[in-house]
């Protein structure tokens, strides 16, 4: 089977230098803000912190006026440094809409449907030639999975199998998520802080492209460490541990 975990080994691999968080303005690092708009259909611009220190990111949280989101990239680290995974914190729909108006804002969506735009992207990013030589079925025999629905922020935070080789032979990718919807009356006893919150982890699509294309090696090493925040990120988030519920 091939792999391609979430994992701590991947954060410390490569990132770009800098410590805690930045706003940038290159596409890539609009990653999150754009992820926003899709997810949620907000007609409000966001601005985007993307975050090069772990546990920055770890204790961040998206703002809603102004509308802000948080990004964080995961590299591997053999054979070379590559980007694989980005992880955004956003708002959810129904915090917009009650902070902005119901005309700017559309229905909530998921982060697996992220996944499916950036492999739309992807597909559409391959020249002619490129295309035939696509494994998995030149591109066709990928499958997005449903969101992994995490029961808590240290649970978001574990490693798991973001693309992996089903047992028919797919490529399978799979998000992570956590939503916390602000007017859920189950969440009413929560710190704000915590409501109207969608997390995501996601593919990165240069990764995703050479997963495609085969470049990457077939054994993707899978013995990246646990992602585990220092004491202070620890107890910063502690409140955070079971605050997500389940909605089937």
């Amino acid at each position: 089977m091939i792999a391609v975990f979430l994992g701590a080994g991947s954060a410390a691999g490569a990132p770009p230098t800098g410590t805690g968080g930045s706003t940038y303005n290159s596409e890539l690092d609009q990653f999150c803000a754009r992820a926003q708009a899709s997810i949620s259909g907000v007609k409000v611009p966001a601005v985007n912190v993307v975050h090069t220190d772990f546990d920055a990111f770890v204790l961040s949280k998206p703002a809603v006026r102004p509308l802000q989101t948080q990004q964080f990239h995961w590299y591997t680290t053999r054979p070379e440094a590559r980007m694989r995974v980005i992880s955004c914190k956003m708002k959810s729909a129904d915090h917009i809409r009650t902070e902005y108006g119901p005309d700017q804002v559309g229905e909530q969506g998921s982060c697996a449907a992220l996944n499916r735009q950036t492999l739309d992207r992807v597909l559409a990013s391959f020249s002619d030639a490129e295309r035939r030589q696509l494994k998995f079925d030149r591109g066709r025999d990928v499958v997005i999975d449903a969101d992994d629905r995490a029961t808590s922020a240290a649970y978001w935070l574990q490693p798991y199998a973001i693309a992996y080789i089903g047992a028919g032979g797919a490529l399978h990718l799979q998000s992570r998520s956590i939503h916390n919807d602000w007017l859920d009356p189950r969440l009413a006893d929560m710190a704000p802080r915590f409501k109207g919150v969608r997390y995501c982890h996601l593919i990165a699509p240069a990764y995703l492209r050479d997963m495609l294309l085969g470049e990457i090696p077939a054994e993707v090493p899978t013995d990246f460490p646990s992602a585990e925040p220092s004491e202070h990120a620890r107890s910063g988030r502690g409140a955070e541990r079971a605050v997500q519920l389940r909605v089937d």
